[in-house]
């Protein structure tokens, strides 16, 4: 009699929830399930992701890896064609839990920015202008038509940097991060 009583107040006491706070600072590791691009991505966009390690409390699994969660997109720029380099932020907006439950979750941010225009746009506007130099003094003969062929070559190097100029980049389907959660999560499992 005895050990059955012990037995159901274990069973009792096992099934009651324990309260608990993932405190502010835990690392949540998770993948990404869709390709994000800085040349459609729009602030606000919600993309799907799922956990790759669980979430663990003082020896108690709050989380499991494979859990869904959501990654919202905060801040993103395409690249321009001439300057303006790609941009992209976003966080995790939320997480399940081995309770079944959903929260809203507070979490620092990735961050990237992508390639600088300067350099390539440097390199086709310069190159430009040197063949438009010689073009122009070959066929001119003369300082006039060097600068003449300069300004054409230099115009010319701008519409090549501008057709060749876009540097949006991707974060791939399957791309792992790691961000800390920036408030506590207090819970029941």
């Amino acid at each position: 009699m005895i050990g059955v009583l012990s037995v159901a107040v274990a069973a009792t006491l096992s099934a009651s929830p324990l309260p608990i706070e993932i405190p502010s600072g835990t690392p949540i590791h998770f993948k990404i399930l869709r390709t994000i691009s800085t040349a459609s991505a729009r602030p606000g966009d919600h993309v799907p992701a799922e956990l790759t390690s669980p979430v663990v409390v003082d020896g108690h699994t709050v989380a499991n890896a494979g859990a869904p969660a959501v990654v919202r997109i905060r801040n993103v720029e395409s690249s321009g064609r001439i300057g303006g380099s790609a941009k992209l932020t976003f966080s995790l907006s939320s997480l399940v839990l081995v309770n079944g439950r959903r929260f809203d979750v507070h979490t620092s941010s990735y961050s990237r920015e992508g390639k600088a225009h300067a350099k390539h746009n440097a390199e086709y506007i310069i190159g430009g202008a040197i063949v438009g130099a010689l073009a122009g003094q070959a066929i001119g003969h003369d300082s006039r038509a060097t600068e003449r062929g300069t300004a054409l070559g230099a115009g010319a190097g701008i519409g090549a940097a501008a057709a060749t100029g876009k540097f949006d980049f991707e974060e791939s389907a399957g791309s792992h991060f790691r961000l800390t959660l920036r408030s506590p999560i207090r819970t029941t499992i």
